[in-house]
């Protein structure tokens, strides 16, 4: 009994250190691999579903070309139209199938500390992104409002730098003075 409590608590102690062990840089690495497992995924599901799609409107699908469809459109634009629509689904339920091998490929301890990172950094995120009403315009579009694009650590300085130069630009004089001029460590 004494044995497998002391196994238990050198378990959770060595999850703990793990956890503490993650850097941004590794956050950011690993949440890079987590995307390619995404669109990797993705894509073989979207060119699987596509080649499915038009196997069964095109071969298995019995068609009359004489006889429009929705009394509108040849038969054959319409299956070719199913066919796609068939393979951009597929596509999509390819990016939440890869995120689910990504999770599942991944050791706990470390989707502990992704976890724990992606609630931080879109915290940080929420916190120094532009706040009150969005003024949208072609002169001066938004930058990345949600931080999608964030891979880097310098990639974090330098849209934090955008979203400042967009809140002086919308805001003006005022807004000079409510922002830091100080990056936040990450």
């Amino acid at each position: 009994m004494r044995s497998l409590q002391t196994k238990v608590q050198s378990q959770s102690q060595k999850q703990q250190i793990q956890q503490q062990k993650l850097t941004w840089t590794q956050y950011f690495a690993n949440k890079k691999r987590a995307r390619r497992y995404e669109l990797g995924v993705s894509g073989v599901s979207g060119t699987l579903s596509f080649i499915g799609g038009s196997y069964y409107f095109m071969a298995v699908k019995e068609f009359d070309p004489t006889e429009l469809v929705f009394g509108m459109m040849d038969a054959s634009i319409a299956y070719s139209l199913g066919a796609m629509a068939v393979g951009i689904t597929g596509a999509v339920a390819g990016v939440f199938l890869g995120g689910a091998v990504w999770r599942g490929v991944t050791p706990k301890p470390l989707l502990k500390a992704m976890d724990s990172f992606d609630k931080q950094f879109f915290e940080r995120v929420r916190k120094y992104r532009p706040q009150g009403q969005l003024r949208l315009s072609l002169q001066d579009p938004m930058p990345d409002y949600y931080g999608e694009k964030v891979t880097s650590v310098a990639g974090y300085r330098e849209w934090l730098k955008k979203q400042r130069n967009y809140r002086i630009k919308t805001e003006g004089f005022k807004a000079r003075k409510s922002i830091k001029r100080t990056v936040p460590s990450i």
